[in-house]
Protein backbone atom coordinates (compact mmCIF):
# COMPACT_ATOMS: atom_id res chain seq x y z
CA UNK A 1 0.00 0.00 0.00
CA UNK A 2 2.75 1.90 0.87
CA UNK A 3 4.40 1.79 -2.53
CA UNK A 4 0.87 2.65 -4.16
CA UNK A 5 1.12 5.94 -2.84
CA UNK A 6 4.49 6.55 -3.53
CA UNK A 7 3.73 5.68 -6.79
CA UNK A 8 0.74 8.30 -6.92
CA UNK A 9 2.94 10.99 -5.50
CA UNK A 10 5.25 10.38 -7.97
CA UNK A 11 2.38 11.29 -10.52
CA UNK A 12 2.13 14.74 -8.93
CA UNK A 13 4.80 17.38 -9.60
CA UNK A 14 6.44 20.61 -8.15
CA UNK A 15 7.78 22.15 -11.55
CA UNK A 16 10.97 24.35 -11.62
CA UNK A 17 10.96 24.23 -15.05
CA UNK A 18 9.66 24.43 -17.52
CA UNK A 19 9.58 24.89 -21.27
CA UNK A 20 5.82 25.90 -22.36
CA UNK A 21 7.16 25.68 -26.26
CA UNK A 22 7.82 22.21 -26.24
CA UNK A 23 4.93 21.08 -24.18
CA UNK A 24 2.18 22.88 -26.14
CA UNK A 25 3.80 21.15 -29.03
CA UNK A 26 4.24 18.05 -28.20
CA UNK A 27 0.45 17.57 -26.99
CA UNK A 28 -0.85 18.96 -30.36
CA UNK A 29 1.29 16.11 -31.87
CA UNK A 30 -0.09 13.55 -29.57
CA UNK A 31 -3.63 14.25 -29.18
CA UNK A 32 -3.17 15.25 -32.76
CA UNK A 33 -5.81 18.34 -31.96
CA UNK A 34 -5.24 22.30 -31.32
CA UNK A 35 -4.24 23.72 -28.01
CA UNK A 36 -7.44 23.23 -25.68
CA UNK A 37 -8.01 26.35 -24.46
CA UNK A 38 -11.01 26.13 -21.91
CA UNK A 39 -13.97 23.98 -20.93
CA UNK A 40 -17.33 24.65 -20.31
CA UNK A 41 -19.69 21.77 -17.92
CA UNK A 42 -22.93 22.35 -17.36
CA UNK A 43 -24.79 20.87 -14.35
CA UNK A 44 -28.59 19.86 -13.49
CA UNK A 45 -29.95 19.80 -9.99
CA UNK A 46 -33.36 17.88 -10.19
CA UNK A 47 -35.85 16.72 -7.71
CA UNK A 48 -38.96 14.51 -8.45
CA UNK A 49 -42.26 14.69 -6.34
CA UNK A 50 -44.25 11.73 -6.51
CA UNK A 51 -47.98 12.93 -6.11
CA UNK A 52 -50.44 10.91 -4.38
CA UNK A 53 -53.48 9.39 -5.91
CA UNK A 54 -55.68 10.09 -2.99
CA UNK A 55 -54.95 13.15 -1.65
CA UNK A 56 -58.42 15.25 -0.44
CA UNK A 57 -56.98 18.26 -1.07
CA UNK A 58 -54.69 20.83 -2.27
CA UNK A 59 -51.24 21.16 -0.22
CA UNK A 60 -48.19 22.90 -1.15
CA UNK A 61 -44.87 21.59 -0.72
CA UNK A 62 -41.49 23.97 -0.68
CA UNK A 63 -38.04 22.42 0.05
CA UNK A 64 -34.46 23.67 -0.62
CA UNK A 65 -31.12 21.87 -1.17
CA UNK A 66 -27.78 22.67 -1.78
CA UNK A 67 -26.23 22.47 -5.62
CA UNK A 68 -22.58 20.95 -6.02
CA UNK A 69 -19.67 23.52 -6.86
CA UNK A 70 -22.19 26.36 -5.27
CA UNK A 71 -22.51 26.23 -1.51
CA UNK A 72 -25.05 28.85 -1.08
CA UNK A 73 -27.09 28.20 -4.71
CA UNK A 74 -30.44 26.31 -3.34
CA UNK A 75 -33.80 25.13 -5.60
CA UNK A 76 -36.76 25.65 -4.41
CA UNK A 77 -39.72 22.95 -5.72
CA UNK A 78 -43.53 23.30 -5.40
CA UNK A 79 -45.95 20.28 -5.82
CA UNK A 80 -49.91 20.52 -5.75
CA UNK A 81 -51.68 17.17 -4.96
CA UNK A 82 -55.36 16.56 -6.42
CA UNK A 83 -57.51 14.53 -5.78
CA UNK A 84 -57.74 11.90 -8.39
CA UNK A 85 -54.54 10.66 -10.92
CA UNK A 86 -50.89 10.94 -10.79
CA UNK A 87 -48.34 12.78 -11.68
CA UNK A 88 -44.40 13.83 -11.54
CA UNK A 89 -43.79 17.17 -11.20
CA UNK A 90 -39.91 18.23 -11.75
CA UNK A 91 -37.71 21.45 -11.17
CA UNK A 92 -34.54 21.89 -12.53
CA UNK A 93 -31.87 24.31 -11.98
CA UNK A 94 -28.73 24.83 -14.50
CA UNK A 95 -25.04 25.51 -13.27
CA UNK A 96 -22.38 26.74 -15.55
CA UNK A 97 -18.81 26.68 -14.90
CA UNK A 98 -15.79 27.05 -16.92
CA UNK A 99 -12.82 25.35 -16.97
CA UNK A 100 -9.05 26.80 -18.20
CA UNK A 101 -6.58 24.46 -19.24
CA UNK A 102 -3.20 25.70 -18.07
CA UNK A 103 0.23 24.75 -18.97
CA UNK A 104 0.49 22.70 -15.82
CA UNK A 105 -2.16 20.56 -16.86
CA UNK A 106 -1.12 19.98 -20.92
CA UNK A 107 2.33 18.91 -19.19
CA UNK A 108 0.47 16.43 -16.76
CA UNK A 109 -1.17 14.48 -19.66
CA UNK A 110 2.24 14.62 -22.01
CA UNK A 111 4.02 13.17 -19.38
CA UNK A 112 1.13 10.49 -18.54
CA UNK A 113 0.34 9.53 -22.63
CA UNK A 114 4.45 9.64 -23.12
CA UNK A 115 5.12 6.61 -20.29
CA UNK A 116 1.46 4.98 -21.40
CA UNK A 117 3.02 4.59 -25.09
CA UNK A 118 6.55 3.45 -23.43
CA UNK A 119 8.04 6.34 -25.06
CA UNK A 120 10.22 7.17 -22.35
CA UNK A 121 13.74 5.76 -21.55
CA UNK A 122 14.48 5.51 -18.45
CA UNK A 123 18.32 6.38 -17.14
CA UNK A 124 18.87 4.90 -14.36
CA UNK A 125 22.83 4.32 -14.66
CA UNK A 126 25.51 3.22 -16.93
CA UNK A 127 23.52 0.07 -17.94
CA UNK A 128 20.54 1.60 -19.42
CA UNK A 129 21.78 3.76 -21.77
CA UNK A 130 21.60 0.64 -24.12
CA UNK A 131 19.02 1.56 -27.15
CA UNK A 132 19.59 5.55 -25.98
CA UNK A 133 20.18 7.52 -28.93
CA UNK A 134 19.55 11.06 -30.30
CA UNK A 135 15.60 11.91 -30.52
CA UNK A 136 14.91 9.48 -27.50
CA UNK A 137 12.67 10.86 -24.38
CA UNK A 138 14.67 10.05 -21.45
CA UNK A 139 13.74 10.72 -17.88
CA UNK A 140 15.99 10.63 -14.96
CA UNK A 141 16.85 11.60 -11.10
CA UNK A 142 20.12 13.43 -10.72
CA UNK A 143 21.95 15.81 -8.28
CA UNK A 144 23.34 18.35 -10.45
CA UNK A 145 26.62 20.79 -10.09
CA UNK A 146 27.19 24.33 -12.11
CA UNK A 147 29.27 24.73 -14.74
CA UNK A 148 32.40 25.72 -12.68
CA UNK A 149 34.09 27.81 -15.26
CA UNK A 150 31.17 30.25 -14.47
CA UNK A 151 32.07 30.17 -11.24
CA UNK A 152 36.02 31.09 -11.93
CA UNK A 153 34.92 33.59 -13.95
CA UNK A 154 33.57 35.56 -11.29
CA UNK A 155 36.57 35.64 -9.80
CA UNK A 156 38.86 36.05 -12.72
CA UNK A 157 38.06 39.57 -14.27
CA UNK A 158 39.47 40.97 -17.14
CA UNK A 159 41.16 43.62 -14.49
CA UNK A 160 42.18 40.55 -12.49
CA UNK A 161 43.99 38.60 -15.48
CA UNK A 162 45.45 41.72 -16.92
CA UNK A 163 47.29 42.44 -13.48
CA UNK A 164 48.49 39.22 -13.02
CA UNK A 165 49.59 39.15 -16.44
CA UNK A 166 51.05 42.17 -15.54
CA UNK A 167 53.39 40.88 -12.61
CA UNK A 168 54.24 37.71 -14.72
CA UNK A 169 55.35 39.52 -17.31
CA UNK A 170 57.38 42.01 -15.32
CA UNK A 171 58.85 38.78 -12.71
CA UNK A 172 59.85 37.51 -15.93
CA UNK A 173 61.98 40.58 -16.82
CA UNK A 174 63.52 40.98 -13.54
CA UNK A 175 66.21 37.78 -14.25
CA UNK A 176 67.97 40.26 -16.75
CA UNK A 177 67.70 43.44 -14.51
CA UNK A 178 71.35 43.37 -12.82
CA UNK A 179 72.73 42.71 -16.76
CA UNK A 180 71.37 45.89 -17.90
CA UNK A 181 72.31 47.76 -14.56
CA UNK A 182 75.85 46.87 -15.05
CA UNK A 183 75.38 48.75 -19.04
CA UNK A 184 74.76 51.85 -17.33
CA UNK A 185 71.70 54.44 -16.86
CA UNK A 186 70.87 54.86 -20.24
CA UNK A 187 70.69 50.92 -21.27
CA UNK A 188 68.85 50.12 -17.50
CA UNK A 189 66.30 53.17 -18.60
CA UNK A 190 65.60 51.34 -22.09
CA UNK A 191 65.53 47.89 -20.73
CA UNK A 192 62.72 49.39 -18.21
CA UNK A 193 60.85 51.35 -21.01
CA UNK A 194 60.60 48.19 -23.03
CA UNK A 195 59.75 45.95 -20.23
CA UNK A 196 56.88 48.00 -19.10
CA UNK A 197 55.68 48.15 -22.79
CA UNK A 198 55.94 44.65 -23.27
CA UNK A 199 53.83 44.11 -19.69
CA UNK A 200 51.18 46.48 -20.67
CA UNK A 201 50.82 44.84 -24.71
CA UNK A 202 50.69 41.23 -22.74
CA UNK A 203 48.56 42.58 -19.95
CA UNK A 204 46.19 44.11 -22.33
CA UNK A 205 46.06 41.33 -24.86
CA UNK A 206 45.29 38.91 -22.12
CA UNK A 207 42.67 41.03 -20.43
CA UNK A 208 40.67 41.39 -23.73
CA UNK A 209 41.02 37.60 -24.38
CA UNK A 210 39.54 37.15 -20.76
CA UNK A 211 36.77 39.28 -21.77
CA UNK A 212 35.90 37.69 -24.97
CA UNK A 213 35.76 34.34 -22.99
CA UNK A 214 33.56 35.53 -20.27
CA UNK A 215 31.25 37.04 -22.85
CA UNK A 216 30.75 33.85 -24.24
CA UNK A 217 30.50 31.38 -21.34
CA UNK A 218 27.68 34.07 -19.28
CA UNK A 219 25.29 33.53 -21.79
CA UNK A 220 22.11 34.74 -19.88
CA UNK A 221 20.20 32.79 -21.92
CA UNK A 222 21.50 29.29 -21.47
CA UNK A 223 23.19 27.35 -18.41
CA UNK A 224 24.88 24.21 -18.63
CA UNK A 225 23.64 21.86 -15.84
CA UNK A 226 25.90 18.79 -14.92
CA UNK A 227 23.87 15.88 -13.74
CA UNK A 228 25.37 12.77 -11.96
CA UNK A 229 23.36 9.57 -12.73
CA UNK A 230 24.20 7.08 -10.67
CA UNK A 231 22.93 3.13 -10.37
CA UNK A 232 23.35 0.00 -12.36
CA UNK A 233 25.20 -3.30 -11.51
CA UNK A 234 28.28 -1.10 -13.02
CA UNK A 235 28.14 1.34 -10.33
CA UNK A 236 29.79 3.85 -13.00
CA UNK A 237 27.76 7.06 -13.16
CA UNK A 238 26.42 8.79 -16.44
CA UNK A 239 27.29 12.67 -16.74
CA UNK A 240 23.85 14.11 -18.16
CA UNK A 241 24.38 17.31 -19.46
CA UNK A 242 20.91 19.13 -19.36
CA UNK A 243 20.99 22.66 -21.33
CA UNK A 244 18.35 25.11 -19.92
CA UNK A 245 16.96 28.15 -21.38
CA UNK A 246 17.11 30.86 -18.04
CA UNK A 247 13.67 32.15 -19.23
CA UNK A 248 11.78 28.76 -18.52
CA UNK A 249 12.67 28.53 -14.76
CA UNK A 250 9.61 29.01 -12.47
CA UNK A 251 11.50 31.38 -10.20
CA UNK A 252 14.06 33.84 -10.41
CA UNK A 253 16.42 31.56 -8.53
CA UNK A 254 18.14 29.79 -11.38
CA UNK A 255 20.75 27.58 -9.46
CA UNK A 256 17.05 26.17 -7.70
CA UNK A 257 18.28 23.13 -9.40
CA UNK A 258 21.63 22.60 -7.23
CA UNK A 259 19.75 22.50 -4.59
CA UNK A 260 18.65 18.70 -4.11
CA UNK A 261 17.77 16.04 -5.89
CA UNK A 262 15.47 16.42 -9.61
CA UNK A 263 13.95 15.02 -12.24
CA UNK A 264 14.20 15.69 -15.40
CA UNK A 265 12.19 15.19 -18.78
CA UNK A 266 13.92 15.73 -22.11
CA UNK A 267 15.26 14.58 -25.28
CA UNK A 268 18.68 13.13 -26.06
CA UNK A 269 20.83 15.52 -28.38
CA UNK A 270 23.69 14.34 -27.81
CA UNK A 271 25.49 10.55 -26.76
CA UNK A 272 29.03 10.12 -26.40
CA UNK A 273 31.25 7.08 -24.87
CA UNK A 274 34.43 10.06 -24.90
CA UNK A 275 35.21 12.71 -22.25
CA UNK A 276 35.23 16.26 -23.22
CA UNK A 277 36.07 19.23 -22.09
CA UNK A 278 33.50 22.06 -20.93
CA UNK A 279 35.48 24.24 -22.94
CA UNK A 280 34.00 22.63 -25.61
CA UNK A 281 31.10 25.10 -26.30
CA UNK A 282 33.13 28.38 -26.00
CA UNK A 283 33.78 29.66 -29.47
CA UNK A 284 36.80 31.88 -28.49
CA UNK A 285 38.22 29.45 -26.69
CA UNK A 286 38.13 26.84 -29.86
CA UNK A 287 39.58 29.77 -31.65
CA UNK A 288 42.80 30.42 -29.19
CA UNK A 289 46.06 28.72 -30.10
CA UNK A 290 47.08 26.49 -27.36
CA UNK A 291 50.23 28.59 -26.83
CA UNK A 292 47.91 31.32 -25.93
CA UNK A 293 45.89 28.79 -23.46
CA UNK A 294 49.43 27.36 -22.40
CA UNK A 295 50.38 30.87 -21.03
CA UNK A 296 47.26 32.58 -19.13
CA UNK A 297 46.55 28.80 -17.48
CA UNK A 298 50.60 29.17 -16.03
CA UNK A 299 49.87 32.90 -15.18
CA UNK A 300 46.39 31.63 -13.07
CA UNK A 301 48.49 28.82 -12.06
CA UNK A 302 51.46 31.22 -10.83
CA UNK A 303 49.16 33.18 -9.04
CA UNK A 304 47.79 30.53 -7.55
CA UNK A 305 50.97 29.39 -5.82
CA UNK A 306 51.23 33.10 -4.96
CA UNK A 307 48.61 31.97 -2.21
CA UNK A 308 46.59 35.18 -4.21
CA UNK A 309 43.70 32.77 -4.81
CA UNK A 310 42.36 29.18 -5.57
CA UNK A 311 42.71 28.77 -9.21
CA UNK A 312 41.53 25.10 -9.23
CA UNK A 313 38.39 23.76 -10.86
CA UNK A 314 37.03 20.79 -13.31
CA UNK A 315 37.42 21.07 -16.79
CA UNK A 316 36.60 17.75 -17.78
CA UNK A 317 33.54 15.45 -18.11
CA UNK A 318 33.75 12.12 -17.91
CA UNK A 319 31.74 9.48 -20.36
CA UNK A 320 29.31 8.30 -20.78
CA UNK A 321 27.84 11.30 -21.63
CA UNK A 322 24.27 12.40 -22.09
CA UNK A 323 23.29 15.64 -23.45
CA UNK A 324 19.58 16.59 -22.69
CA UNK A 325 17.37 19.21 -24.22
CA UNK A 326 14.64 19.58 -20.94
CA UNK A 327 11.31 20.10 -21.69
CA UNK A 328 10.47 19.91 -17.49
CA UNK A 329 12.65 19.48 -14.51
CA UNK A 330 10.66 18.72 -11.18
CA UNK A 331 10.96 17.29 -7.85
Amino acid sequence: MADKKTDQADGYSLVIYRNDEFVAGLIQQIFNIGLPIDEMRETIQASVIQQAKEAAGAADAETGFNLPWTANAKAKVSASAKSSGSEDAKDEQKNRLNFQYTQANFLHNVRQQLHNQNLIRPITGIDSLQGVEVGSFVEFAATFEANEINSILDLATPELVAAVTRWQAKKDQREKFDYYYEQGHEELQKFIQKSNLEAESRADLAAAATQAVRQDFRNETTREYFGKVVGGTARRHVTAVTICDTEHFASQDKDRILDGTFTVLGKVSEVSMKGTSILSRNKVLNRIQQPMLDELKENMHDAAQEGKFNTSFKLGLKPPIVKVIPIAIYV
